[in-house]
């Protein structure tokens, strides 16, 4: 892949000098009598490792995790209003409705959001897998651990490119940032994800009791090796359910070969999945601190941005007649509805979320609900279809309060697939995942058309970004980029 300054707002200068920034602030410059030292935190080298490994390796893992917590809340944003759970009707700025819903073109980034940032994750992690090995300042143990940590994150951040779209991406990373690399498919894409997990596994299993590094509170209870492989194996999980609901030929008929490596994943994710304690996860943590990030999906920093009205109508009715508790408890009515605020054709809506209700809010990673409900659809398509309806009913009545579902053994696979999108989209809301899973499970149909005259579209998938495209113009034919103009 290839980076430069050509690229819009999230590129790669922009977010390196936020990860600067942020290391610079959490080290200590050694200062002589003359003029400070200051040591290069952004990019640690091998020799300064060799003086203080531990402290250089924490540096380049907080990196590592600021700067894939620097993309989600534009992640959730963008892909909840293609999902339709969301609108961002900051009156400042009507491309936040138009290029979402009516045209995702160059002149809106074409979808750079969903890209530069991910990308320089990997740079990121190609640097501190290098200079962890170029290192003999760490025992055996600890480079395992790093490596291990690294490949997760590296393989967190792909997997939101091979969901963004049928396009695929570069996977390798070149030693010098300039030299191109090939695309892959989709697919394949999603096989180099699951892959570095299983990589990543066999480096936590070698990696002892603790890592070199210590993980910020968000990963409370996945902070040892042994914990951030259960949160290895449940990422496992959620990538390998995304590829075989997409029926690629190497899954097999159904999906069946992808489906029960999700089982399998699950199994090895061990006390993660518990049905008892559905908020089980690591989090992105954010705080109003110096020098720290806020969380910008808030109401705080971001007022404007609002519900679908139809998570409302669509809510589930329980028993009383009430809606769904999921509705309840994180969405609320506003006493005004909010439009656009301008000419940009658009619906107004007087629902709101209260999931992130402050700037230090936390987003989920992944949590035990997630998987549970990854169980039941795995469960389904391998045949075992008693569990699933098992499964899909715990989330119903444990996190809905709704009854059981009318599924049994003897339903369709459409059937199964429209209960499971419900729950996932009222289980996971507002948490990035519901324009994932409706193209994934062939009901992007579904979503609504608010403005048919606008026009308003249904994305399947994003365009390749216009620098990725120009950096690659004229270069061999393996290393063309697909859907360049």
């Amino acid at each position: 892949m290839q980076m430069n300054s050509t690229l819009p707002e999230r590129g790669a200068s922009r977010v390196t000098l936020s990860i600067m920034l942020m290391l610079v602030a959490g080290g200590v410059a050694a200062c002589g009598l003359d003029r400070p030292t200051v040591p290069n935190y952004n990019n640690p080298t091998p020799a300064g490792l060799a003086g203080d490994p531990v402290g250089g390796v924490q540096l380049a893992a907080n990196g590592l995790v600021f700067q894939l917590r620097a993309q989600i809340a534009g992640w959730i944003s963008g892909a909840g209003i293609m999902g339709r759970e969301s609108f961002n009707y900051t009156p400042t700025e009507g491309r936040s409705t138009t290029c979402w819903l009516q045209k995702m073109d160059y002149a809106c980034g074409g979808g750079s959001a969903f890209w530069n940032g991910f990308y320089t994750e990997s740079r990121n992690v190609y640097t501190f897998l290098n200079t962890v090995e170029a290192t003999a300042g760490l025992s055996a143990a600890q480079k395992d651990g790093a490596r291990g940590f690294a490949k997760t994150f590296e393989a967190y951040s792909l997997g939101f490119v091979a969901e963004r779209g049928k396009f695929g991406g570069p996977t390798e990373v070149a030693a010098d940032p300039r030299t191109l690399t090939p695309f892959v498919s989709r697919d394949s894409m999603y096989n180099y994800v699951i892959g570095r997990l299983d990589q990543a596994k066999t480096h936590l299993a070698a990696a002892g009791s603790a890592f070199a590094f210590t993980l910020n509170s968000g990963f409370t209870g996945f902070n040892t090796p042994a914990t951030f492989l259960q949160f290895n194996r449940a990422l496992a999980a959620r990538y390998n359910a995304e590829r075989a609901s997409l029926r690629n030929p190497a899954c097999g008929a159904n999906g069946t070969a992808c489906y029960q490596l999700v089982l399998q994943n699950l199994t090895e994710a061990g006390s993660f999945v518990d049905a008892a304690n559905l908020q089980n996860g690591p989090t992105w943590i954010f705080s109003t601190a110096a020098g720290d990030a806020t969380n910008g999906l808030s109401d705080a920093a971001s007022p404007f941005v609002v519900a679908h009205p139809s998570v409302k109508t669509d809510a589930p009715l329980r028993a009383d007649g009430s809606l769904d508790l999921r509705y309840q408890s994180k969405v609320l009515t506003l006493a005004t509805a909010i439009g656009t605020g301008s000419a940009v054709p658009g619906i107004a809506t007087d629902q709101d979320y209260k999931i992130y209700p402050t700037q230090s809010s936390s987003i989920p990673m992944i949590r035990s609900e997630e998987l549970i409900l990854l169980r039941a659809e795995a469960e389904w398509f391998t045949g075992a279809k008693g569990a699933a309806i098992t499964d899909i009913n715990t989330i119903r009545t444990t996190s809905g309060g709704l009854a059981a579902s009318s599924l049994t053994t003897a339903s369709t696979d459409d059937q199964f697939i429209t209960e499971l999108l419900l729950q996932r989209r009222y289980s996971l809301m507002f948490e990035g995942h519901r324009w994932v899973d409706v193209r994934r499970l062939g009901k992007l149909t579904t979503l609504p058309i608010d403005v048919p005259s606008a026009p308003q579209v249904l994305y399947d998938d994003l365009v390749i970004p216009q620098g990725e495209c120009l950096a690659r113009a004229g270069a061999a034919a393996n290393l063309l980029a697909p859907t360049c103009p």
